[in-house]
């Protein structure tokens, strides 16, 4: 959201958001779930349409053309630039007709509370569709009152990779905690094996700053937020904070990190760093000889911390409120969410051959062509393991916390740069959070 919105003017966008949001709460409350009609489907010639974001969009458009060959549809996809869900929240609140949308897990109850999306609840298949799903991935993707509130678009966590060939130099091994790691990239800095030795992604975003911060929290033991979603900023909480206020301070991280995009990604690709905390599918982008300077020599290994756990998320496949025929666009969410009239899971199945997504649906992760395909450029015993200990982060299903989170963002880039006191920081994360209770109450 950086290149649409400046600090005022996003609060005063999200004064309005809050608005509609507000009134579709109470609204939702007592909506009835409309069922599958036994009709035919309206007429080819009015599209369906469906929205995502900026990651690789001539894929989806191709899948969109397959899908419209083996159903004989009518779809018209549209790629939303920016900040994805900030953009598309602009959209549904001006009213644009969506029939299908991508939306992280930390969307789900809030757009379908505002009236904006539909639960799933109902609709034919559905059960079969759960039941070979991983349970972790069911519940991700199920609102508080157990509905199903999306089909699974993937499902990710975020390992922790380190560079063997500045590991040979060093002659060290992967650190087991985070003050390990700080006395590691002190020695490698020193030693002139790497500059910066550490990286992550930190720019302000949600799959950035965000999933960084809260795999580490995680990995470290830190709740965050309790079972009843109340800040918990505990001793691991500030660890983390600290641990990376410090790198920032010695210099361990490059100094314009907060400005990186995608992920910060290319940099580690580069060979400069050596250790990074990182999406679990961009090993692919690290041990490929035409994207990485370092092919062959990323290795993944367990997060470092007292817990060694991870964040884990599915991202999701949401319908619209009210989508032009149900049946037809639940034959969409189905093509791209799950398995096709043919029997094939043709869109979960290529993200993971070609990019190294992580599906939902254990048949795809079973599939030998996957298991070989992502064996070449992860340890896949290491990665089963990391994903077995992943957390969810279940307060992302709550109306607020995205709002929440995006504010955490900016305070905590303010925070490692030195503007602000560990103190402050608590201080406004709690602050923020009672603002955000009484502006969503439940």
């Amino acid at each position: 959201m950086s290149d649409l919105f400046r600090r005022s003017e996003l609060d005063s966008f999200l004064a309005r958001r809050r608005a509609v949001l507000k009134g579709g709460l109470a609204a939702a409350a007592g909506m009835a779930l409309p069922g599958l009609m036994g009709r035919a489907h309206a007429a080819p010639a009015e599209a369906m349409t469906f929205i995502g974001w900026q990651y690789n969009p001539q894929i989806v458009a191709e899948n969109v053309e397959t899908f419209k060959k083996l159903y004989d549809e009518n779809v018209t996809y549209e790629l939303v630039p920016g900040e994805y869900h900030a953009v598309a929240e602009t959209k549904l609140m001006g009213g644009q007709h969506i029939d299908m949308m991508y939306s992280e897990e930390d969307r789900l109850l809030r757009w379908n509370a505002a009236g904006w999306s539909r639960t799933l609840e109902g609709l034919p298949g559905l059960d079969e569709i759960k039941s070979k799903m991983y349970a972790i991935n069911v519940k991700n993707l199920s609102l508080p009152n157990g509905e199903l509130g999306g089909l699974p678009y993937y499902t990710g966590f975020n390992s922790f990779v380190c560079n063997e060939k500045h590991l040979d130099a060093a002659k060290v091994e992967p650190p087991t905690t985070w003050e390990e790691l700080l006395e590691q990239c002190r020695k490698l800095k020193k030693d002139g094996v790497s500059e910066y030795p550490y990286i992550a992604a930190w720019a302000r975003g949600w799959s950035m700053m965000s999933w960084t911060l809260f795999s580490q929290w995680y990995s470290e033991g830190a709740k965050v937020f309790d079972e009843n979603f109340q800040p918990v900023f505990d001793q691991p909480f500030k660890d983390i904070l600290q641990f990376n206020r410090t790198a920032y301070e010695e210099g361990l991280i490059p100094p314009d990190v907060f400005t990186h995009q995608t992920e910060s990604v290319p940099n580690f690709a580069t060979g400069a760093h050596t250790y990074m905390v990182v999406h679990e599918y961009d090993q692919k982008v690290f041990n490929t000889p035409e994207t990485s300077q370092i092919a062959g020599a990323c290795r993944n290994v367990i997060m470092p911390g007292k817990t060694r756990s991870t964040f884990l998320w599915t991202a999701a496949y949401q319908m619209g409120a009210n989508p032009i025929d149900e049946e037809r666009v639940w034959n969409l969410m189905q093509f791209f969410g799950g398995k096709a009239k043919d029997g094939q899971y043709h869109v979960a199945k290529r993200w993971a051959l070609d990019f190294g997504l992580g599906s939902a649906h254990k048949e795809v992760m079973e599939d030998p062509d996957v298991e070989a395909a992502m064996s070449k450029w992860k340890d896949l015993e290491v990665a089963r393991k990391q994903h077995e200990t992943g957390t969810t982060r279940d307060v992302a299903k709550s109306v607020w916390f995205p709002e929440w989170d995006w504010y955490m963002m900016g305070e905590a880039q303010d925070y490692f740069r030195g503007q602000t006191s560990q103190d402050q920081l608590i201080e406004r994360l709690q602050a923020k959070y009672d603002e955000l209770k009484q502006m969503y109450p439940e």
